[in-house]
């Protein structure tokens, strides 16, 4: 894979991670929270894959294997997969805090 399509896989995984994180949220204001569960569980399935990829790029970067660019998009990949892991964790705790206040 180039940089530019290791970039675009991360981007894709965790932006997907973060938008289904975003959505259980929702679905929690709106009292659903067995679906908002079950979303956040789409969701962690979709940061575990970018995570996946990220390892698996670190590892050939590693092995001197073969030369991965680190460019501006690549940079913005990383940051969306550390932004991204922050949301799934915290929407997951206020998810809980919706949970708790139903009773």
């Amino acid at each position: 894979m180039t940089s530019e399509q290791y970039a675009f896989q991360l981007i894709l995984h965790s932006g997907n991670a973060r938008s289904i994180a975003y959505e259980a949220l929702e679905k929690a204001k709106e009292k659903q929270i067995k679906e908002s569960l079950s979303m956040m569980e789409e969701s962690k399935k979709e940061l575990i894959e970018a995570q996946k990829i990220h390892a698996e790029m670190l590892r050939i970067m590693a092995n001197d294997e073969e030369k991965i660019k680190i460019d501006l998009l690549l940079m913005h990949a990383e940051d969306h997969i550390a932004s991204s892991a922050v949301t799934v964790d915290l929407t997951k705790e206020i998810i809980y805090l919706y949970q708790k206040m139903e009773g």
